[in-house]
This record gives structure tokens, C-alpha cells and sequence, in this order.
């Protein structure tokens, strides 16, 4: 409820005439219960066809003024939202890009698409037909004023009833919210079982995992299931309640009126019309009872949606450095996990100086991988600092040393777009030619030539159809398309046959020429021949 008034309110004007239209729509609605009143007291005692004729022109007309200002409304409503939602998702994703690598590395995708998809929960709830909805609810009152002139007692009984059943749909709607918040970590998980068995089919076939998912599948489905039929029998059950609320106003206002009637104090045409004022009071509360799912659904949502707004975003601001070619020095650095209880490593201290060649091993899990993510930027270290030039790398601007580093990860991956513009995201300045030329330099060429669509071919489901030695030389590709003062290399030639190795070999062999530092994680001999220093991360040892 909150967020339905930081949107009305978000743009006052915009709101106050929604409301003066609002007012003026629910007073063009008094008329028809009016026209009920004098057919019935003036039409049928004088039996005046013009009386009747003046009547009902004078009703369709406060119908076409009541539909153009609810149609106004519509309009303004669309105006006061039209951008808000836009804004909403643009952030969402400014900030899922532009965020902190570890928040996001430690959270399920199905969770990070899940904010994508509170986002639309909100566009439904607070939409422009919703908001206008919410406008009409004070506006009741205006009926039951209207019947208080005619009838105080069954103004009061009006009141009443619209007041219950007001209080019971808020009631059924946070009733609700458990429900709604278990089914949303329900569909979560259903969404892993899906991205399981859309992103791993060869692990599920080749080790006979199916039978197990299945299992997962169904008994999730049924949670999912039982949670859904408790929610939508809740729904269904404030709808017919207010719905027989309505039936039972009607009842209880004829049945009073009726007795006020034969003791002359209220004539038939005005009972006829109090009913109608009261069913039309009613109204915006039925309309309100429609939507009980998606007002808890909506709480869920916004609360979903806000703790994005928590993760930390990369700091843009920095400096650079205008060298062809830097050193590194690390100083007592440390760094853990945050799901991890130990840390992967702690007080590292190594260096290599501009132009040197530093090779680092160990075993798998020693921190080969986090220490290449710290060097380009990725992630932070819990202790210590990282220095480049004698300059802390956390006052580096972001975007600057990501162009000056020549990265290959150990997993590459690709946005799914054409070839052509994974090279061009991270430099608009290159032409066809350019990349030609560098995908020439690792051997890729007839990746594209031999493709009708060339560089406009779609790269699928991040590179992952691609084989691991391609998508190797692929990333060390467009990781050329800078000049960079240092190269990061994780496991260059993993993967590889002979041919593809030869190809890095050579574009490592074109940077130690060119006097780029070089920081390789990798058991290749021929990587460790040329390299100036050693670092064994398995004994933390830096070997000269």
C-alpha cells in the first residue's frame, strides 16, 4: 500500500487531476440512481412522456460524461506510470551489470532473474487500470452521503457493510503473504530444475541423473501445486464473500426500507434508488476483492525488487596509468568466500616487474582462478592490497584497467549476439578488418568464413556449444582488441591440440615482445620455460 501512494504521489499534479476526475466521474454516477427516483415519483404519478423523454436524455448524457472523465483518468494514469516502470527495469539492470562481481557470482541466476520477474508482478498490480480502481474507494462515500439525504438509517447500514467488507478483503490479503512469499521459493527452485535440465543435458544422460531430477521435479511441482490451489481457493473465497456481502446488502437495505416505506417515511422510486447507490458503494470494494492475490504478491514483489537496490555497485571513479607496460606487486593479501569456511588463501605477497613473465601453480582449488579475478579487478582482497605501478588497484579506474588488461578466464564465456558485436561491446573503435585480423592472429578465420552469415552469426547460449579450445582462442581474441599493459592469462592452452596451443604460443611470444607484463596461471612447459618468476600457490612460494 505504501508503494501505491509513492506513485501517486511521485507526481502530484498529475495525481491531483486524477483525483478531480475522479470526483467528477462518481458524480455523473449518482445520476442514474437519481433518474430511478424521479421515473418512479414523477414519470409514473403524472405519466408525462416528456418527463420521461427529458429524464433519460438527461441520464445518457452523465453516461457519456461519466465514461470520458473515467477514460481521462485512464490516460493521466498511464502518464503517472508510463516511465516509473521503464526507470525500474533499466536500473534492475544497470544494476545486475554494473554490480560487484562477488554478489553476483554467490547468487542463484534463477534468483537474479527472479527480480526481473517481481518487476512485472509490480507493472500488473500497479498498473493504470489498478490505479485508477484504488480512486474509486474513497469515492464510496460519496454514495453513502448521497444516501444519507434520502435515508439516514440505511445510509448507516450502507456504511457498515462497506466498512466489513473493506476490512475483510484486507484481512484475506495479508492472510496471504506466507503464501505468496513460499510459492515465489518454490518457483525458485523449480527454476534451477529447469536450468538443469536445459543447460546440463549431457550430465544428466551420461551419469542417469533423470530418474533423481524427476523425482525433484514432481515433488516440487506438487508443493508448488498445493500452495497455488490454497492460494486461489483463498481468492476465490473473498470474492464470494464480497460478492454475497453485496446480495446481502441488497436484502437487508430492500427488507429495512420496506418497513420505512409503509410507514410513509420513503417512498418506492427513492428505496429503488438507495439500493443502486449501495450497490455502486460497493463496487470499488469488489473490484478491490479481484485483486487480493496480486496486493500480496505485490508486497513480495517490492520487497524482492528493493534488496537489489543493497548490492554494491562498482565504484566508476579512478585514475590510470600511462605506461606501456606496468609491474605488480601484491602485499599480504588475503581472501575467503563468503559460503566458504576457509580462506583461499592468506598474506600473499609476490611481484613481477614491468616486462617479466610471472607463472603461477598449484593444485586445483589452491586460489589460481581468485587470484586472476583479483588481478583484473573482479573481486576484492578481504587483507592486504594489490599495486600496480606503486598505485593501489582499488583507486584504478574500472573501465581503464579493464582495457588495459589482456584477460583470458579459465571458463570464457560470450554475450549471445553476432560475433561482430562481442568484439565491438568492448571496442566500438574496430572494423571488420580489425577483427579479421585478430581472430587471423589465433587461427579462427574459417570460424566465420565458412559461415554464410560471417562476423553476423549468432554465438548461442553464451559460447557453451562452442569447444573449449575454440572458445579459448575466441576470448584471447577479443581480449586483444586493446593494447593492453598487462596480460592475465588462466590456463591459456587447456583444452587444447597441438595446432590451437602453437597459435597462443605465438601471440604470447608477439606480447613478451612487445614488453607486456605477463601473469600466467598455467602447467603448460612451454609457458613455464619462458617465465621470469614462479609462484606456487599450493606452498604460497614465489620461486626466482
Amino acid at each position: 500500500m505504501l508503494d501505491l501512494f509513492k506513485i501517486y504521489f511521485s507526481k502530484p499534479f498529475i495525481f491531483l487531476e486524477m483525483v478531480i476526475l475522479s470526483l467528477f466521474a462518481n458524480i455523473f454516477a449518482l445520476i442514474t440512481p437519481i433518474f430511478v427516483i424521479l421515473v418512479f415519483n414523477r414519470y409514473i404519478s403524472s405519466g408525462v412522456d416528456a418527463t420521461l423523454t427529458t429524464l433519460a436524455i438527461g441520464a445518457f448524457i452523465a453516461i457519456i460524461f461519466e465514461f470520458l472523465f473515467r477514460r481521462a483518468r485512464y490516460h493521466f494514469a498511464e502518464k503517472l506510470i508510463e516511465q516509473r516502470f521503464f526507470e525500474q527495469d533499466k536500473k534492475l539492470y544497470d544494476i545486475v551489470t554494473k554490480a560487484q562481481y562477488l554478489p553476483i557470482y554467490s547468487t542463484e541466476p534463477s534468483n537474479l532473474r527472479n527480480y526481473f520477474g517481481m518487476s512485472d508482478v509490480l507493472k500488473t498490480v500497479y498498473s493504470a487500470s489498478n490505479l485508477s480502481l484504488f480512486l474509486d474507494v474513497p469515492f464510496a462515500f460519496l454514495f453513502i452521503v448521497a444516501i444519507y439525504f434520502i435515508s439516514p438509517i440505511l445510509s448507516i447500514i450502507t456504511l457498515i457493510f462497506i466498512l466489513v467488507t473493506f476490512f475483510l478483503t484486507y484481512g484475506f490479503h495479508m492472510g496471504l503473504r506466507k503464501s505468496v512469499g513460499d510459492e515465489q521459493k518454490v518457483r525458485n527452485i523449480r527454476s534451477q530444475l529447469i536450468d538443469t535440465a536445459v543447460f546440463s543435458p549431457a550430465t544428466i544422460r551420461a551419469f542417469d541423473t533423470s530418474d533423481s531430477q524427476n523425482l525433484e521435479w514432481e515433488k516440487h511441482t506438487q508443493i508448488f501445486q498445493n500452495i497455488r490451489n490454497y492460494i486461489s481457493n483463498r481468492q476465490n473465497r473473498i470474492q464470494t464473500i464480497v460478492r454475497s456481502c453485496s446480495s446481502v446488502l441488497t436484502v437487508i437495505i430492500i427488507s429495512v426500507g420496506a418497513t420505512i416505506v409503509t410507514k410513509g417515511a420513503l417512498d418506492i422510486g427513492a428505496l429503488i434508488g438507495v439500493n443502486i447507490l449501495a450497490a455502486r458503494a460497493l463496487l470499488p470494494i469488489i473490484g478491490l476483492s479481484q485483486q487480493v492475490e496480486s496486493w500480496a504478491r505485490a508486497k513480495e514483489a517490492s520487497r524482492t525488487v528493493s534488496a537489489i537496490n543493497k548490492i554494491p555497485v562498482v565504484n566508476p571513479d579512478g585514475t590510470g596509468i600511462n605506461k606501456a607496460s606496468v609491474g605488480v606487486e601484491l602485499r599480504d593479501v588475503g581472501f575467503s568466500y563468503p559460503f566458504a569456511h576457509l580462506p583461499v588463501f592468506d598474506r600473499l605477497n609476490v611481484s613481477v616487474g614491468s616486462g617479466e613473465i610471472l607463472c603461477v601453480y598449484g593444485g586445483n582449488g589452491t586460489g589460481k582462478t581468485t587470484l586472476a579475478k583479483m588481478l583484473c579487478g573482479l573481486l576484492q582482497p578481504d587483507g592486504g592490497k594489490i599495486f600496480v605501478d606503486g598505485i593501489n588497484l582499488q583507486q584504478i579506474a574500472p573501465k581503464w584497467w579493464s582495457n588495459k588488461t589482456i584477460y583470458l578466464p579459465q571458463e570464457p564465456d560470450f554475450i549471445n549476439d553476432t560475433f561482430r558485436n562481442n568484439f565491438l561491446t568492448y571496442n566500438p573503435d574496430l572494423d571488420a578488418n580489425d577483427i579479421h585480423q585478430l581472430l587471423e592472429q589465433l587461427d579462427l578465420l574459417a570460424l566465420v568464413d565458412e559461415n554464410p552469415e560471417g562476423l553476423d552469426q549468432k554465438i548461442r547460449n553464451n559460447g557453451k556449444r562452442l569447444s573449449l579450445g575454440v572458445r579459448r582462442r575466441l576470448a584471447l581474441a577479443r581480449a586483444l582488441c586493446h593494447d593492453g599493459v598487462l596480460a592475465i592469462l588462466d590456463e591459456p592452452t587447456e583444452g587444447m591440440d597441438p595446432k590451437g596451443a602453437s597459435t597462443v604460443y605465438n601471440v604470447m611470444n608477439g606480447l613478451v615482445k612487445k614488453k607486456c607484463t605477463m601473469i600466467v596461471f598455467s602447467h603448460d612447459r612451454n609457458i613455464v620455460r619462458g617465465a621470469h618468476h614462479f609462484l606456487n600457490l599450493g606452498e604460497n612460494k614465489k620461486l626466482s
